[in-house]
């Protein structure tokens, strides 16, 4: 078949490149091209060790790559742009056809879809790895299970060591993307998680408190689970001790969700007096009631909703007797703990519900936030410049600017806001949601500049992938396109990554102007006009907030 010969660039050179991908040394269907640090590698057989399908379309000349989380890129020969969830997002050498072989920038490509590319050039190694994206715990049934998440497929070993007790698993070919070296757990069997990178991977150590058997599953293409529980040997028998059996009982927990909150009541048998403290990483709250047993023993309510993920409680020690009840949150939130409505009931009020109870609220985050709050999403930014104008000016530079404005404006009109970027720092997609929910977010706006092939494409647009968010999308078009006095577009709806995974509030994705286009650009890069952008958006906010539709 033949599908062209496009030039490479002048200065790239074929290169004998040793391809590691996920722990899995990898055959090139010929040849790369080395240009400037970045590795041309040939498609085929590269992406199936990171569980990505893809597919080359002979007659649209398309390359399609769907990763395991769902992304989806297109990417097409000599096309300077690639899709990325429907988002045209400019890359550093364009897919080229040489001798009839499909040659892509293989370390753009992985570090886009949420893989770790690196070139090392002494070697002549590229080495792709999966990210471990999260480690999470919880009481599942009658025991405890650890979960790890990737973007990948991940390969995990393990082993359980002795003096000290401890579970070591190794993930092979992966790296951790998590930025925590050490978590303190102190729940179940688990005292501590300690995580660190290893020449073939990443090496995680699980401090155990007493002696445990394992199981080790894969559960999906990018989960590994792993259960724990008591490993049945015969107790040692306890030391001579004055101990008396606690007179406290506490018998029963339950959740009741409320409008932007929640509640936890807390059953005892007399007043419960209990010392707190706030965990991160995932974010709980932490009750210890001292001289205390839990009736059940162990119970977990599974929440989900939205606030609250999981709810538990268990007898944390004993000889001293201590019970220990978790509230493991989605995200950070204001809490208070007071006395119940009857005697020996506690209640932990959380999120908006902790606002105007008695006694001191402790916030889970900096502060309580209020009824509405606004998350700003910059768009790209560090390593992705986004897309360039005609005489350089970045994308990911002039919508943090217009995003730091939005800022300020929000703040003056006494509504808070959440930052998902507030420098020059990648980002990834997958977790731009995730920082606007953990920041409480009520109603996200993610701000980009349009790009075409046709410079005199022009005008602003925006997108929104729910009904719910369709409001907020048609008033921010038309509030934005007359301040800066461009042509509206449209509002249209899309599956852009950041408002698919935004579906639970008001998203939108605001294409400000196209800076390919020489006019916008400039107003792009002039603070004055972005300025009027910020404002633009700030209107269109607040027109929306005053609609029956914000309420709903």
């Amino acid at each position: 078949m033949a599908l062209g010969a496009a030039v490479p660039p002048l200065d790239a050179q074929p290169a004998h490149v040793r391809v590691v991908a996920n722990g899995q040394e990898v055959a090139l269907a010929g040849t790369a091209i080395v240009h400037d640090g970045v590795v041309m590698a040939p498609y085929q057989g590269l992406f199936e060790p990171l569980g990505i399908r893809a597919a080359w379309d002979p007659r649209a000349r398309t390359l399609t790559l769907v990763s395991p989380a769902g992304d989806e890129m297109v990417l097409r020969p000599d096309d300077p742009y690639a899709t990325v969830n429907g988002e045209r997002r400019p890359i550093p050498i364009p897919l080229v056809t040489v001798l009839g072989r499909i040659l892509l920038p293989a370390q753009w490509v992985f570090n886009t879809l949420g893989d770790a590319a690196a070139y090392d050039a002494g070697t002549q190694t590229l080495t792709i790895s999966a990210q471990i994206t999260g480690i999470s715990w919880r009481v599942a049934g009658g025991g405890f299970e650890v979960t790890l998440d990737g973007t990948a497929p991940l390969h995990a070993s393990a082993a359980l060591l002795r003096g000290p007790d401890r579970l070591i698993v190794d993930v092979l070919g992966a790296v951790p993307k998590v930025p925590q070296q050490a978590v303190d757990v102190h729940e179940g069997p688990l005292a501590a998680v300690r995580l660190s990178q290893s020449a073939g991977g990443t090496r995680i150590v699980f401090d155990l408190t007493a002696p445990s058997r394992y199981a080790l599953r894969a559960a999906g293409e990018r989960r590994v689970v792993i259960s724990l529980s008591p490993a049945g040997a015969p107790p040692t028998p306890p030391a001579a001790s004055s101990y008396t059996p606690s007179a406290q009982k506490v018998t029963d927990i339950r959740y009741e969700h409320l409008d932007a909150g929640g509640r936890v009541l807390i059953v005892a048998t007399r007043p419960l007096h209990a010392t707190e403290h706030v965990l991160r990483n995932p974010d709980r709250i932490v009750l210890d009631v001292a001289d205390a047993v839990f009736i059940p023993v162990k119970k977990a309510l599974d929440v989900n909703d939205g606030l609250v993920v999981q709810v538990r409680a268990a007898q944390f020690h004993k000889d001293p007797n201590i019970v220990r009840i978790v509230v493991e949150l989605a995200r950070p939130a204001p809490y208070a703990v007071h006395a119940g409505p009857e005697p020996g009931q506690a209640l932990v009020e959380l999120g908006a519900a902790a606002s105007g109870t008695p006694g001191p609220a402790r916030p889970g985050s900096t502060r309580p936030r209020g009824a509405v709050v606004v998350a700003v999403d910059a768009g790209h930014g560090g390593s992705d410049p986004g897309a360039i104008g005609p005489t350089g000016v970045r994308e990911k530079d002039v919508v943090l600017a217009i995003a730091q404005d939005l800022q300020s404006l929000l703040t003056r009109q006494h509504i808070d806001v959440v930052m998902v970027r507030d420098s020059d720092v990648f980002v990834p997609l997958e977790d731009r949601a995730q920082v606007a929910s953990r920041g409480g977010a009520t109603l996200l706006v993610s701000i980009h500049a349009n790009a075409s092939v046709d410079p005199d494409a022009s005008g602003t647009q925006t997108f929104y992938a729910t009904p719910q968010s369709a409001p907020l999308a048609a008033a921010v078009l038309d509030e934005l396109s007359r301040a800066v006095g461009l042509s509206p577009r449209g509002a249209s709806q899309a599956r852009f990554k950041v408002l698919v995974d935004s579906d639970r509030i008001p998203a939108i994705l605001v294409e400000t102007a196209f800076i390919t286009n020489a006019r916008e650009e400039q107003m792009l890069r002039d603070p004055a006009t972005q300025q009027v952008f910020a404002r633009g958006i700030l209107q269109g906010i607040v027109r929306y907030l005053a609609t029956p539709a914000a309420s709903q």
